[in-house]
C-alpha cells in the first residue's frame, strides 16, 4: 500500500541516505543538496529511480519546468499559470534531478504500483479530486513523466484514501475524507463505487478514518483497519466476514495517524501478522499550541487465526506520531 499516511516525508531541500557500519547505527550521506520541491508522496522505482511528489497549489517550488512547459490552471488559488515542478525524479547513483509534470493537485492523495510496475495515482485536492494518473518508469536514458488519463476518473472524489493492489493485478481503492465507500481500477462496477460501512462506523468527531491501513491476506480477503478498530473484508462479495477486537490506546489513523505493517508471511504463506504502531490522543492535530503525547504502544495481531487478539508492547524510544 502506497501512500502518505505510511511514507516518511522527505525534508525540503533535502535527501539523505542512511548506511549502515558494524561498529556504528548508521551515517548519514547527502546526496542532493537541494530537491527542489518537498516531496509528500515518494516512492522507489524497478530502475532504482525515486519520484518525488508535492501538491500543486502552494506557489512555486525551487525546480522549474523546461522552457516553455508551463502548467495553466485557472482556478488555482496562487498561479494560474504555473512554469515550476511539483513532482521530479532521482537517481540516487548519480544525485540527478529531472523535474516532472504534474498537471492536477496531488495533496493526500493516494497511489499503487501496478504489475508492471506503473505507479498508479488517485483522487487529491481540487482538481485532482476524481483524477487518476500513471507514471511508466524509464530507464534513466529514456525520458518518462506523468501522464493524467483523460477518459478515465474516479467514480467518488477520494482525499485521503488507501490504495491496495489485489491478486489479479487491479487495484481497490479504500475511504477519504467524508467518503465510506471503495472503488476498483479499473472499475468492476456500474456505478463504480460500492458503500463500506465499516469506514463510517470507524469515524469518530475527529475523523480519525481516514488513510485507513489495509493488508492484503494470505486467503485473499483484506485486512482493514481504521482509528481503532479492524475487519476481515471480502472485496469480492462485499461482506464484512470477521470483527477483530478493538485495539487499545486510542486513534491511530490520520490525522492522528501512527504507522502500519504486515510483517514477513509464515507457515508456509498462509500465516499473517499485522503490526499498528503509535498515533496519537483524539484532537491533538487542532491544539498545536501544547504538547500532545503521541502513544507509545504498538499492536500485533495474527489476522489469520481463527480467535486473533492483539498482543501489546511499548515502543523504547517513545511514541509515533505521523508528520503533515
Amino acid at each position: 500500500m502506497f501512500s502518505s499516511n505510511l511514507l516518511l516525508h522527505f525534508l525540503f531541500q533535502l535527501f539523505i541516505i542512511i548506511h549502515s557500519r558494524a561498529d556504528l547505527p548508521g551515517t548519514w550521506e547527502l546526496l542532493v543538496a537541494n530537491a527542489g520541491i518537498a516531496s509528500m508522496h515518494t516512492a522507489v522505482t524497478r530502475f532504482n529511480t525515486v519520484i518525488l511528489l508535492d501538491r500543486t497549489h502552494i506557489g512555486p517550488t525551487r525546480k522549474r519546468l523546461p522552457q516553455s512547459h508551463c502548467r495553466v490552471d485557472p482556478n488555482d488559488p496562487v498561479h494560474k499559470q504555473d512554469c515550476y515542478a511539483h513532482s521530479a525524479l532521482l537517481e540516487p547513483s548519480t544525485g540527478k534531478l529531472r523535474p516532472l509534470m504534474i498537471l492536477t493537485d496531488t495533496w493526500c492523495s493516494s497511489g499503487q504500483f501496478l504489475p508492471d510496475g506503473t505507479l498508479l495515482q488517485t483522487g487529491g485536492d481540487g482538481d485532482g479530486f476524481k483524477k487518476v494518473r500513471k507514471f511508466t518508469p524509464c530507464e534513466s536514458a529514456s525520458f518518462c513523466d506523468w501522464e493524467e488519463l483523460e477518459e478515465t476518473e474516479l467514480a467518488r472524489g477520494r482525499w485521503y484514501s488507501t490504495n491496495q493492489i489485489l491478486p489479479d493485478g487491479s487495484v481497490i481503492i479504500v475511504g477519504g475524507r467524508a467518503e465510506t465507500s471503495v472503488e476498483f481500477f479499473p472499475s468492476r462496477h456500474g456505478n463504480g463505487a460500492v458503500k463500506f460501512p465499516f469506514l463510517a462506523e470507524a469515524k469518530d468527531t475527529q475523523m480519525d478514518n481516514l488513510y485507513p491501513y489495509v493488508h492484503l491476506l494470505p486467503n485473499g480477503h483484506l485486512f482493514v483497519f481504521a482509528n481503532y478498530r479492524a475487519v476481515m473484508y471480502d472485496y469480492t462479495n462485499d461482506i464484512v466476514l470477521k470483527q477483530y477486537p478493538e485495539l487499545p490506546g486510542g486513534p491511530r489513523n490520520y490525522p492522528s495517524a501512527g504507522s502500519s505493517a504486515m510483517l514477513a508471511l509464515t507457515n508456509d504463506y498462509s500465516s499473517a501478522t499485522i503490526v499498528v504502531c503509535g498515533g496519537a490522543q483524539y484532537g491533538a492535530f487542532i491544539d498545536r499550541t501544547t504538547d500532545s503525547p503521541a502513544h507509545g504502544s504498538c499492536g500485533r495481531i495474527e489476522a489469520t487465526r481463527p480467535d486473533p487478539v492483539w498482543e501489546m508492547e511499548d515502543i523504547r524510544l517513545g511514541g509515533l506520531w505521523g508528520i503533515w
